[in-house]
């Protein structure tokens, strides 16, 4: 009995041993346990330069779940997900996202930041660029570990798909995770596994690379959303592009009842990740076809400066595919020695008379069609996006242009472009997108989603013009301006531009026919929607009164779309202070439509300017019903608890918007006035903080104005409503039939 005993006992000491062996090899086994992760993070932070205080990974908004330095190795290489994902691995290689570290417009950049500021300030880029070299702690002066073979995978698979979660602010505003090729039900991570293991848990590897966040518009906003903190420019905030926001504010997003169309439900996948049919083999093809990780967009450059056309083609094939559209929609003719002028639009569907000698202005409606955000986005001051307008005579010859690339390369001053003129403290052009010496943004063009914009062209019919002129506009994308691209190369080159869209128009000399409509050709667009468009943009360049004309008129011509109309005409006349007209509008709507909710807020406005606060709140409560996110709801709800005195709910309803968006500034003003009633110092004092940040600084105002005083050929741009005079700059043109 007592052998037996013995060697129970024994038996079960060795089962213990082996739960014990088996439970440290697991716990070596998962990354970042035991102490492999804080013993390289204790490495680096000994030397590390922390110089943005504790949190080593600002001036981003990145930071890691334990907020410490992930080894290098863990990031590995995304040939190892080449093994089964193929096509995947071979989009992903000509992307902009792999390449986001080492091409050479980048690298001028972040070489410039280093050379004027110092490596550590680069954990502002890099959060989005090289998520590797900031979390393995390589960003300082003198890096615990030289080899950074991260640099060439940029946003790699490993790093893309750790990210846990994402916060809403931009640069960084993620929580990167442990890398890990499988994840346990229990949550244990496995990165030193082989496919084979993968094979046979596929649930664990989906848990390690899927969650619903990367699904998320806000994922994709966790980079594409940017700003520049004081930290550094050693000044204040600057807002610079946030595209998240914006599409979270469009049609798309079926969180906003305010944009002037309505539009299917559509996040930054479906477009940027298209299907893309199999050319290898791919294990995660589903009916041939995987989502695209070559995220066509807008980036021309990179494609073209590494030789691959097929990037380059679907970048392309994206740019021209109807995302924009353009619009020869009316002209005002004014006769020789006359000073009265004659509408006509739109031009294709009108009876009228053209002369020699007659003053020709022409309304060109450029729309943002189908882009979820604004047009161009992001980077504006380094891109360029512009109309090319062309009058040629019968014989093809150019008698008056505007927009077109000089000799040099360089594009046309005064074409109307869709910019940002980033201006420094000395009042200097920062053309080299030094975003750090930013002080004053002189200019900032632009069409968000669903709106439209007016170009407009003067010019004088040629005494010897022929029996027609034809009129050509385009709207065309470059990636980069000449000077960056010049700066960045060193040298010279021609890079790609592309042509988004066209329109032609032919004027007669004489009498001219109104134009039968197709419905079947490329481009075609009800006479309604076209002048909606119009409206859109003479209201968004403040001519109030011509829009709310304009959409008095689509009232009548479109059944289906007239209570959208009868809102348009009074948002219009709101704006000329004419709210008894705008509320007749507004009840008419949602006797046409009851459950019109972009009708029931403007409602609620009417019902605030006449002080009608509890029917106003109804109206309030029943967009958000609809509409929990909409921002502009949610600010009109926390002013109307303020006026209640009702501060807790006032503050429920900015928390909400901060939820949204953390930089909202309106937001936190709000809060800080709030916390105040309170009684809540410290946290009012907090938010005031914020707000300084957030807010504008009038004090810079005079470098922008001394800053257009100085470049007349930009000044024009910035004022939203004017006429390119092609008169005055093509004259010479003309005279010598060029």
């Amino acid at each position: 009995m007592e052998s037996k005993e013995i060697r129970r006992k024994a038996a079960a000491c060795l089962v213990t041993l082996a739960v014990f062996a088996l439970v440290w090899l697991t716990t070596r086994s998962v990354v970042g346990a035991g102490g492999e992760a804080p013993l390289h993070h204790d490495k680096v932070a000994a030397s590390y330069d922390w110089r943005f205080g504790s949190n080593p990974f600002a001036p981003s908004n990145a930071t890691t779940e334990t907020g410490k330095f992930i080894p290098p190795e863990k990031f590995i290489s995304s040939t190892r997900c080449m093994q089964c994902h193929t096509d995947v691995h071979a989009q992903w290689l000509q992307s902009a996202h792999r390449n986001s570290f080492r091409e050479p417009f980048y690298q001028k950049n972040v070489n410039d930041i280093i050379a004027q500021r110092g490596i550590e300030f680069t954990r502002h880029c890099e959060s989005c660029h090289n998520p590797a070299a900031l979390f393995s702690g390589a960003l300082t002066s003198n890096p615990v570990f030289k080899d950074r073979p991260f640099d060439e995978e940029g946003v790699s698979c490993i790093a893309c798909h750790s990210i846990q979660s994402v916060n809403g602010k931009g640069i960084g505003g993620y929580v990167m995770g442990e890398p890990a090729l499988l994840v346990r039900e229990d949550g244990t991570k496995l990165l030193d596994v082989t496919d084979q293991d993968i094979l046979n848990d596929i649930p664990s590897h989906r848990r390690a690379m899927m969650r619903p966040v990367l699904k998320s518009t806000w994922f994709c906003a966790a980079c594409h959303k940017s700003q520049v903190p004081r930290e550094l420019n050693d000044y204040k905030f600057i807002r610079t592009f946030s595209l998240g926001d914006e599409h979270q504010m469009s049609s798309f997003s079926k969180e906003s009842p305010h944009p002037f169309y309505v539009r299917d439900k559509m996040d930054c996948r479906a477009c940027h990740m298209q299907p893309e049919q199999v050319k290898l083999y791919d294990v995660s093809a589903k009916n041939g076809a995987v989502a695209s990780h070559r995220w066509a967009a807008a980036n021309t450059a990179i494609p073209y400066f590494y030789g691959w056309n097929e990037q380059l083609e679907a970048v392309r094939r994206f740019l021209e595919n109807d995302a924009i559209g353009v619009d020869i929609f009316a002209i005002r003719r004014q006769p020789r020695g006359s000073s009265e002028e004659q509408f006509i639009a739109p031009v294709n569907r009108s009876r009228f008379v053209i002369e020699p000698g007659d003053a020709i202005t022409v309304d060109v409606v450029i729309t943002n069609k189908n882009i979820g955000h604004s047009f161009p986005p992001e980077l504006r001051d380094f891109y360029e996006a512009y109309v090319e307008f062309t009058v040629s005579d019968a014989a093809g010859r150019t008698l008056y242009q505007s927009g077109f690339i000089k000799p040099d390369g360089y594009l046309d001053e005064s074409a109307h472009n869709y910019k940002t003129y980033l201006v420094m403290a000395d009042g200097t052009f920062n053309d080299k997108h030094m975003i750090w010496r930013t002080r004053a943004i002189a200019q900032n063009n632009q069409i968000h989603s669903g709106r439209s914009d007016v170009a407009r062209y003067r010019f004088t019919i040629p005494k010897e013009v022929g029996g027609l002129v034809k009129l050509t506009a385009r709207v065309r994308y470059r990636r980069f301006t000449r000077v960056y691209q010049d700066y960045a190369l060193g040298k010279s080159v021609d890079y790609p531009i592309v042509t988004m869209a066209t329109a032609e128009q032919v004027l007669r000399i004489g009498e001219n026919q109104p134009q039968t409509p197709d419905p079947k050709a490329k481009g075609f667009m009800p006479d309604w929607r076209r002048w909606n468009n119009y409206g859109i943009a003479a209201f968004d360049q403040k001519q109030f009164a011509l829009a709310a004309e304009v959409f008095g008129r689509v009232i009548e011509m479109d059944e289906k779309y007239r209570p959208m109309a009868k809102i348009n005409r009074a948002l219009a006349l709101i704006e000329l202070d004419r709210w008894d007209e705008a509320a007749e509008l507004i009840d008419s709507a949602l006797r046409d439509d009851p459950q019109n909710m972009r009708a029931m807020f403007q409602r609620a406005r009417v019902r605030l300017k006449r002080g009608e606060l509890q029917a106003a709140e109804e109206d309030l409560r029943r967009v958000l019903e609809v509409y929990p996110r909409d921002r502009l709801s949610l600010q009109q709800m926390g002013e109307l608890m303020k006026i209640k005195r009702d501060y807790v709910a006032a503050r429920g309803f900015y928390e909400r918007i901060l939820a949204i968006d953390p930089e909202d500034t309106g937001a936190h003003y709000n809060m800080m006035l709030i916390y105040r009633k309170l009684g809540m110092n410290e946290e009012a004092q907090q938010h005031a903080r914020t707000f300084a940040d957030l807010k504008d600084d009038p004090s810079v105002t005079h470098i922008a104005a001394d800053f257009l005083r100085r470049h007349a050929e930009m000044k024009l741009e910035s004022v939203p409503f004017h006429v390119h005079d092609l008169d005055a700059k093509s004259g010479a043109l003309v005279a010598h039939g060029h």
